[in-house]
């Protein structure tokens, strides 16, 4: 018999309802009691996998603008033998005045940086739409490979021409932009309701740690002697990448029934716990569009993307060209913040999941108080990070604050795609992502506008993080106003609701 129908209102009543029942234990909640048994999950195999597929692809992004500071001879603006006069230097072999292979000017090294997220935005919305309609195990597991492949092939094309640079990591940027909405997908097939915030940033917190791994890493092989040094992170991570995409083949399915090594107590838990059906349903475009908390959503996640790539393709030239560090040190440094931001985002997930399993605070309260959290603070840890001058203590560790906070991002922008709208999450989540993927060549025009003049001055560097800031605020404050926690009406469809009414 063919599920009932329901309206829109009769949608809004009913998902309404569902957020004030009381906290549900059933039969299914036997399988995920200890957590030794959720560890040991099919799901979490697939959340962890995810964990190291982000960690490479995010590794093949910032591993070049660590590299860089290597590769690029030192202008010498308004410094002499390249380092920051009025800063004393912090490290015995911070001078890196002729040591770089390319003369590159600030500006082409702005299009080199920014390059992959042009790539990176044009895609995001068709490779959300074709996620929604095929499988997402072979779109995410080909997305990270042809990035890796890429990768490989960087050093040679460096030698080539700087064109011929700018155009690889462009069809770089169209290859990983395929993996996020795939693995939104992925999630909303295998992560029960009640762990949706705790799988999504597991995942997802891959990227973070592959700051943390992979910036000291360059860093440490940018001093060798062998094949000049920088080119050895990009064989590096494009080899591992390979050796993922191996594991990923033989452990990733794109749903509960199609694994075939799921226990069958899993799988029944899963799918009694999901909001996602397995149905092609049209898309509500019109009803996406003018929606109020999706645009909510859209400028929150555009201003934590800003810091987010800011700070990603930035920290290391500040500590280069402003504190004075050099190329191993500065590999080390700039993956301290991004260790905060992903204990940060481990912890703010279970916590966020707790409270809200329990019902001790609504969806939208704990999603809001997350974002402000990594907007507002942020925020005015760059402004002070930027007043500090040339006291490189103060400044790391006000960084390494920021970037903490910001990895509350993870419960509160991140995840709101799968509140608002579950069973389209591929294609909302793709939108959005393509708005907020704008920040990663915007951040760098900026950034380079500002500093243009003198890459060396504490005060334009100040002037830098002081915008950083205002687009971080900006985000926060309309969240705050204007987000919701809520699943909108056109957000499920009416057998998708009609199943998690019946296993609740």
């Amino acid at each position: 018999m063919a599920p009932k129908l329901h309206s829109s209102n009769e949608l809004s009543r009913s998902i309404e309802n569902q957020k004030l029942l009381p906290p549900i234990h059933d039969a299914c909640d036997a399988h995920q009691e200890t957590v030794l048994s959720r560890v040991r999950s099919t799901r979490y195999q697939i959340a962890l996998m995810g964990f190291f597929g982000f960690f490479l692809t995010h590794a093949l992004q910032i591993n070049l603008s660590v590299a860089l500071v290597d590769m690029v001879k030192d202008e010498e603006s308004g410094s002499e033998d390249g380092i920051n006069q009025n800063c004393p230097v912090e490290s015995p072999n911070s001078s890196k005045s002729d040591d770089g292979t390319f003369e590159w000017s600030s500006s082409q090294q702005a299009n080199i940086l920014g390059a992959f997220y042009y790539g990176y935005l044009a895609i995001q919305i068709p490779a959300g739409y074709v996620v929604s309609k095929t499988g997402a195990k072979h779109l995410y597991g080909f997305g990270v490979l042809a990035s890796g492949v890429f990768t490989l092939l960087t050093p040679y094309v460096a030698y080539l021409d700087v064109r011929c640079l700018i155009a690889l990591r462009v069809l770089e940027g169209i290859m990983d932009a395929v993996t996020l909405p795939a693995f939104q997908h992925l999630t909303g097939q295998w992560a029960p309701k009640s762990e949706l915030t705790i799988f999504s940033a597991l995942a997802a917190s891959g990227s973070v740690f592959g700051n943390v791994a992979i910036q000291p890493l360059v860093g440490y092989l940018c001093t060798l002697d062998s094949l000049d040094g920088w080119p050895l992170g990009f064989y590096a991570t494009g080899v591992l990448v390979i050796i993922w995409y191996v594991a990923w083949l033989f452990l990733a399915y794109d749903s509960p029934d199609q694994h075939p090594r799921i226990s069958e107590s899993e799988r029944n838990y899963i799918k009694a716990h999901s909001q996602v059906d397995q149905n092609q349903h049209d898309l509500p475009w019109e009803e996406i569009l003018t929606s109020v908390p999706f645009w909510a959503l859209a400028v929150a996640f555009f201003s934590t993307n800003f810091v987010h790539y800011g700070i990603m393709l930035y920290l290391p030239q500040y500590l280069s060209k402003v504190l004075n560090f050099d190329i191993e040190a500065n590999g080390f440094l700039s993956a301290l913040p991004w260790l905060c931001c992903f204990v940060a985002s481990l912890l703010s997930s279970s916590l966020t999941d707790f409270l809200r399993s329990r019902r001790y605070v609504t969806t939208t309260f704990i999603r809001k108080v997350n974002q402000l959290i990594s907007t507002i603070l942020p925020g005015l840890l760059l402004v002070l990070a930027g007043y500090s001058g040339c006291n490189s203590t103060v400044s790391v560790t006000c960084l390494a604050i920021a970037m903490f906070f910001l990895g509350f991002q993870f419960c509160g922008c991140y995840c709101n795609s799968f509140d608002l709208a579950p069973q389209f999450v591929g294609v909302v989540f793709s939108i959005v992502n393509t708005i907020a993927t704008t920040s990663g060549f915007l951040a760098p025009l900026v950034v380079e506008f500002v500093i243009q003049d003198n890459e060396h001055s504490e005060e334009l560097w100040r002037r830098a993080f002081t915008v950083i800031a205002g687009v971080s605020w900006t985000g926060g404050i309309t969240f705050l106003l204007f987000g919701s926690g809520k699943t909108q009406p056109w957000g499920v469809t009416s057998e998708s609701l009609l199943n998690f009414e019946n296993s609740h």
